[in-house]
């Protein structure tokens, strides 16, 4: 069975590019009912006749902390949130030149702290949310390796997985990331099937905004996503 590994960004209401507090809930709300439960990276190939799924969030998003965090509590669910070490309590500015821009504010340090501290994970979305691909190899070495060290220096705990900022991965991003880290998430679609992906070029599914309940199903059960993958 295919294990779909989520992507979301922020969870809020009344924005075109965020899903709403509801639709998570919701969202959750069945996958408990379907008897899925969450599961680390590093728990991918254990236990094979569980229903298992990843939740992620990109970016970090201040949000999340208060309107995801509860709920997946509540429900006894774990997630990884992906951090931008530089952007740490500030706004989503890379997205600025980006129609419809909304400025959203980021988690802060007492906030992850917080995530960390309730049992959730971090990883790494780079020092800046800098396209990998368009930087020299030593700019990629300072935004791969050291936005992992400031994460574990400062929040003390451990750090494995990264994220691509837009997705954009490159042979050499790749050989680097796998250097630093165990995983890393694309925005490739497809849910993970067993011995078909590189550790460090996982796909995920999408969650957007219009995403109704039964297509969230689709989603999750059946090779919707699996389809569009593209190598």
């Amino acid at each position: 069975m295919g294990i779909p590994i989520l992507m979301y960004h922020s969870i809020v209401n009344d924005h075109e590019k965020s899903v709403s507090i509801k639709s998570f809930q919701e969202q959750m709300l069945l996958m408990k009912k379907m008897d899925y439960e969450t599961i680390n990276f590093n728990e991918l190939d254990k236990n094979e006749s569980k229903k298992k799924f990843i939740i992620t969030f990109d970016d970090g998003y201040e949000n999340i902390f208060i309107n995801a965090l509860p709920i997946l509590k509540q429900l006894g669910f774990k997630a990884t949130c992906f951090i931008i070490t530089n952007k740490i309590g500030h706004y989503n500015d890379w997205d600025e030149n980006q129609k419809n821009f909304k400025k959203m504010k980021l988690m802060n340090t007492n906030q992850i702290n917080e995530w960390v501290k309730h049992g959730f994970n971090i990883g790494s979305h780079t020092l800046d949310h800098t396209n990998l691909t368009k930087l020299n190899n030593n700019d990629k070495i300072d935004q791969i390796k050291n936005s992992k060290r400031f994460l574990i220096d400062v929040f003390k705990t451990k750090v494995d997985t990264c994220a691509y900022p837009f997705g954009s991965c490159d042979m050499e991003t790749k050989i680097l990331i796998k250097e630093y880290y165990d995983f890393a998430v694309t925005t490739k679609r497809s849910r993970y099937i067993k011995n078909k992906f590189n550790n460090c070029l996982l796909p995920r599914v999408p969650i957007n905004k219009k995403d109704g309940l039964f297509k969230f199903f689709l989603k999750i059960r059946t090779p919707y996503e699996d389809i569009k993958f593209k190598d």
